[in-house]
């Protein structure tokens, strides 16, 4: 696969990636391995394994190497294990995005993309909150006091927000035309509209991180 089109589907699989962690665990996953496995043969090419002094993948690594260690003293290794062993896909995220946005400078196409998915998110949330019901017909059945949106029987919507929004809020922050003052006011509006919207889901640690 030549550069141009391996650019292209690491931006596609990027920019699939809100999609993916809604449709569920198991397709998201697919999607980080394939992204870290693309990045990490590009790494290993190209040879620049700067990330490697970053002071977050090392306190990553920490962290799972805390984890494996908690599994050997679980009660339960085999759920344990599975479960801390999981912790890794964080870190291969980790390597990928920041290799990805040093790398590859225009990341306009799955910024825009992403700001679209969450919107529509925030969107269905409202919709719950008000009707009891999203738009694809989920609601409050197992959760009656939790806004669920599209994920039907999971009470996360309000930490998926948060992953997402501040990633688009700081890209716009870094965005040249950031320095518009209509700009700056319509970032501000948007961060109401999603601080609302993440203390009506009903969670309440997810809204104090907001």
């Amino acid at each position: 696969m030549n550069k141009g089109a391996e650019y292209k589907f690491i931006t596609f699989l990027f920019s699939i990636l809100p999609i993916t962690i809604i449709i569920g665990q198991a397709v998201s996953l697919i999607n980080i391995l394939i992204i870290s496995i693309f990045i990490i043969i590009e790494i290993i090419n190209s040879k620049k394994y700067y990330f490697l002094k970053n002071i977050t993948f090392v306190l990553l690594i920490v962290i799972f190497l805390y984890l494996l260690f908690n599994t050997f003293i679980s009660l339960d290794k085999n759920i344990s294990f599975l479960r801390n062993f999981g912790f890794l896909r964080f870190i291969l995220l980790f390597v990928a995005i920041n290799y990805f946005f040093y790398i590859y400078k225009n990341q306009k196409f799955f910024f825009k993309i992403w700001t679209i998915i969450i919107f529509i998110v925030m969107f269905d949330a409202y919709i719950e909150y008000i009707f009891g019901k999203n738009i694809l017909g989920y609601g409050q059945d197992l959760y009656a006091d939790r806004v669920v949106s599209f994920f039907k029987d999971e009470p996360i919507v309000a930490g998926y927000l948060n992953g997402f929004f501040f990633l688009i809020l700081g890209y716009l922050f870094n965005s040249k035309k950031f320095k518009s003052n209509k700009i700056f006011i319509v970032c501000i509006f948007l961060s109401f509209i999603f601080l609302i919207c993440v203390s009506l889901t009903g969670e309440r640690s997810n809204t104090i991180k907001a």
